[in-house]
């Protein structure tokens, strides 16, 4: 009968193909947005009022983060963390490995969900710009979503930033090394 753990421990080995399928949507969506963008181009230079420059420039930076998705993800982790690269888990001293399973696959998952986030926060920005006049709801989603993935992504990372800002460094200790 299957435990507990190991439905998670099945669970995280499909983790890279999630991650692969996520990335092959970025691209696919990268492709869109760049043909989108030249057509509201087109559609600019015909005086149509709703396709407006800041939806252009949008839609442009959109397919650029998209195609570029592994060099956009290690800007933002540099820029956010001052490191390219996403930190590796290393189990603390207090778990056991049933509970370094567990730990392990849930930061997996928060990881996959903060490349989720980091995605569709572009989405929601080009949406904000999609309709001739700005919308400053969508905006701020999508900025959130976009900062909300980049801590996701790097959760380690960003447990640490946490615990040193609230003095939790030995509670830490014993789940994250």
């Amino acid at each position: 009968m299957p435990t507990g753990v190991s439905i998670l421990e099945a669970f995280s080995q499909s983790y890279p193909g999630l991650i692969q399928l996520l990335t092959v949507v970025a691209y696919l969506l990268g492709m869109w947005a760049g043909g989108s963008a030249l057509l509201k181009l087109w559609r600019r230079q015909r005086y149509e009022p709703d396709a407006t420059t800041g939806g252009i420039v949008m839609r442009s930076l959109t397919c650029a983060v998209f195609l570029y998705l592994p060099t956009a993800i290690a800007s933002g982790q540099a820029t956010v963390f001052g490191e390219p690269t996403i930190l590796s888990y290393t189990s603390g001293s207090a778990l056991s490995a049933s509970g370094q399973i567990v730990v392990k696959t849930v930061l997996g998952f928060v990881q996959i969900v903060g490349l989720w986030a980091f995605l569709w926060g572009f989405m929601l920005l080009n949406r904000a710009h999609a309709r001739g006049s700005y919308e400053p709801g969508l905006g701020t989603k999508g900025a959130t979503h976009i900062v909300g993935g980049i801590l996701a992504m790097n959760s380690i990372a960003t447990l640490k930033m946490t615990a040193e800002t609230f003095g939790l460094q030995t509670l830490l200790q014993y789940i994250v090394d």
